[in-house]
């Protein structure tokens, strides 16, 4: 057998389950055999009007009839002879027999043809309207169940995919007992969802493969010219340029290094837990960039990350130290000259929430603060207002590798402008998850 003709064969499973039945194919028959038993239940009920009408006004004839024979006993004269008549000239008369029935005739004809008429249209026009309203009704309360049906499935539908996330679309839609149409939109979603992270599997591979391989040569590069400096190998006119050029070299190297760290939490990430205290990494973060804060002049307030007395948090420590040390570098990097930077903790027993506020560079365009423009910033290479020449630190990958770090431990991160010349950034961790969303 060939590879064709393996490929070609249907799988066991897909050949034995049972296709869904279409909605549309469903509503029509249901519809369709209602009506017809509908017709057939009227034909019935004037069937069944028809002959009970006759059948009453024939009994009711036949015992009219019976009562107009009419007997006669004989007649006593008055002299007192029996069995004599002023009629029969006084000799005995015949008196035994009977008087014939009264003939009906045509007036009476007509009075009974229209009593069985009125009779037969009466139980009719009850009986057919009341056939034509169960009818009715019943149709209504079917088409109503089996549209519900199909809009609670489009319901489900809809309320799934609202809850995917474009960026790790992990999730798939199901339903139970769907019909052809939803059963095949869902599929489609599906196969759809299917392609999206197929695409950003290898989107995220190649980031890796490529920045695996482009290590060791930027730091082949960047030790030998370093090496060639310390030697003093190059002129002093051209110094500047190879100082310039192990600058951005340098620079590359951090990017080539973030773009590693950001692609192995996206893909696979640590799923080790233990209690760890959210103010101290706070504290070792500030400290960590105490020396780049001091050269903008940059007022840090933490005065409550000394008093903060909350229990551990059950989480990943790495993830949440990278997530913190990304956000308090934000801030440092993105705020003006003698500026301030905020931090603070909360913990209200479900939730510790950790607060970042720096001031910054109002936008040039006031739209791009709206809350969709400030969630663009969570895009890797995402710089805002800056641009690639604006010489600023920075590859613009500190906030995804802090949203990738929050996703990774099942926490949430929020950004925000609460005033133009106001960055915000909240990290929340709830104590009841203690575990990783990875």
């Amino acid at each position: 057998m060939t590879d064709a003709e393996i490929t070609q064969q249907p799988a066991p499973h897909a050949a034995c389950q049972r296709r869904p039945a279409s909605f549309r194919i469903r509503l029509a028959v249901t519809v369709g055999l209602l009506l017809l038993g509908m017709l057939l239940a009227v034909i019935l009920v004037q069937n069944v009007s028809l002959d009970w009408a006759f059948q009453h006004q024939v009994d009711t004839i036949s015992t009219g009839s019976s009562q107009a024979t009419i007997t006669t006993e004989p007649s006593t004269p008055q002299d007192g002879v029996p069995g004599t008549a002023d009629s029969c000239n006084a000799e005995p008369c015949d008196v035994s027999g009977t008087v014939p029935a009264l003939d009906i005739g045509r007036a009476g004809a007509e009075g009974v043809v229209l009593t069985v008429r009125d009779g037969v249209v009466q139980w009719m026009r009850y009986g057919s309207l009341a056939v034509f309203a169960s009818a009715a009704l019943l149709a209504v309360l079917i088409v109503w169940n089996l549209s519900g049906r199909l809009t609670a499935h489009l319901d489900s539908i809809s309320r799934q995919a609202a809850q995917l996330d474009p960026e790790h679309p992990s999730g798939r839609i199901s339903l139970d007992h769907p019909d052809a149409e939803t059963a095949g939109l869902a599929d489609a979603l599906n196969a759809m969802l299917d392609r999206i992270e197929q695409s950003n599997e290898l989107q995220r591979s190649f980031i890796r493969n490529a920045s695996h391989e482009l290590k060791t040569p930027i730091t082949t590069i960047g030790t030998s010219l370093e090496a060639l400096m310390v030697q003093n190998r190059f002129p002093e006119d051209v110094q500047p340029a190879i100082r310039h050029a192990i600058e951005a070299n340098r620079k590359s190297g951090e990017l080539i290094n973030s773009l590693l760290e950001l692609s192995r939490i996206q893909t696979a990430p640590d799923t080790g837990t233990e209690p760890v205290n959210p103010a101290g990494l706070v504290k070792d973060a500030l400290e960590a960039h105490d020396e780049e804060a001091r050269s903008r002049h940059l007022r840090v307030e933490a005065a409550g990350l000394d008093s903060y007395d909350g229990a551990p948090v059950e989480t990943n420590p790495r993830y949440l130290k990278l997530a913190v040390d990304n956000l308090v570098r934000n801030a440092i990097v993105h705020n003006t000259d003698r500026g301030a930077i905020i931090c603070a903790i909360h913990d209200d027993g479900r939730h510790v929430v950790i607060d970042i506020v720096n001031t910054t560079t109002p936008p040039k365009k006031p739209e791009t603060s709206t809350p969709e423009n400030t969630a663009d910033l969570l895009q890797p290479f995402h710089r805002g207002d800056a641009t690639r020449m604006a010489n600023q630190p920075g590859h613009g990958l500190g906030l995804s590798i802090a949203k990738a770090c929050a996703d990774a431990i099942g926490a949430d991160l929020d950004i925000s402008r609460p005033a133009p010349d106001t960055f915000h950034a909240e990290i929340m961790l709830d104590r009841h998850i203690g575990m990783l969303a990875g």
